[in-house]
């Protein structure tokens, strides 16, 4: 008996020793468009997962820029919500906490869409598709509810990239100094989106990839800021929800926004992505991916 015990002790150990402890869990699915629920390991339809969201009062959602079909599904989702009753407000990217006076000028019914994309510039400040973003936007206003700015400014961003110390106010500099760039899973996770860096022009004597992945920690955590000011101000009662709308860089594995919305905010949040379909790769959704994942080809 005593040899035998020795014997599965012994394969224990070598069996434990030989396996991949890096090795990836995912889920691999068949090429269809879909909704699939990660949590459930199944497919739902657009009301399942708008029952999905009942017990959650921020709604995280990862944005594929300027894919149609994303925005399209986002809407749908927010029209399902609409239609059961809920109160709808959306934080979103393109907009920082500057433009709120406008925004609300926008949803009060005071200027039209076509005025708040002039007045924002959007042609000048980016390249994507306003017609994408407004049914969005439009969906918020007929709901009765409200956007809100949450992004970093581009000029904030710069101090911070080149810690230019000597230009920034106290407030960005005590903004500066909270940041927490040893988060080793998230830098993982950007790391590989880094390697242009050789293509920018040298402006500092710190590495681009350090610069950078300040700037990508700086733009969630003040993002995450907002969003928590926003969710204090605005979730009142059960039917309240906030959507938080950025790139789903910001969003997957819970690591960008997310993480830093949970140091600073206790109330539930589930996180939306979208996958598209590679004609020429497996379907394989990574099972931290998000918990809800839009698929589209």
């Amino acid at each position: 008996m005593l040899k035998l015990f020795t014997i599965f002790v012994v394969s224990v150990f070598i069996f434990t020793g030989c396996a991949d402890k890096n090795h990836t869990l995912t889920h691999n699915l068949g090429k269809k468009e879909t909704i699939y629920s990660i949590k459930q390991a199944k497919s739902i339809d657009m009301p399942e997962l708008a029952k999905q969201l009942e017990h959650y009062s921020v709604i995280f959602v990862g944005d594929h820029h300027n894919t149609q079909k994303t925005h399209k599904f986002f809407e749908n989702l927010l029209k399902e919500l609409d239609a059961q009753g809920y109160n709808l407000y959306l934080a979103n990217e393109w907009f920082t906490p500057e433009h709120d006076g406008l925004l609300k000028d926008y949803t009060d019914g005071k200027i039209s869409a076509k005025t708040l994309k002039e007045k924002r510039e959007w042609d000048k400040f980016t390249k994507f598709k306003w017609e994408y973003v407004e049914p969005l936007y439009e969906t918020i206003k007929k709901n009765g509810g409200r956007l809100y700015g949450m992004n970093i400014s581009e000029i904030n961003r710069k101090k911070i990239s080149l810690r230019q110390f000597d230009t920034m106010t106290q407030k960005e500099k005590d903004f500066y100094n909270s940041l927490d760039v040893n988060v080793s899973a998230h830098y993982q996770l950007v790391e590989p989106f880094l390697k242009h860096c050789h293509k920018m022009p040298a402006k500092s004597e710190e590495s681009c990839e350090q610069r950078m992945y300040r700037v990508q920690v700086a733009w969630d955590t003040y993002m995450a800021l907002n969003v928590s000011k926003i969710a204090q101000k605005v979730l009142k009662t059960p039917k309240d929800k906030l959507f938080v709308f950025a790139g789903a860089m910001h969003m997957e594995q819970a690591l960008g926004i997310p993480l830093r919305f949970s140091r600073l905010n206790n109330k539930p949040f589930i996180i939306i992505s979208n996958q598209k379909i590679q004609k020429d790769e497996e379907l394989k959704l990574d099972t931290n991916k998000a918990d809800i994942v839009y698929i589209y080809d």
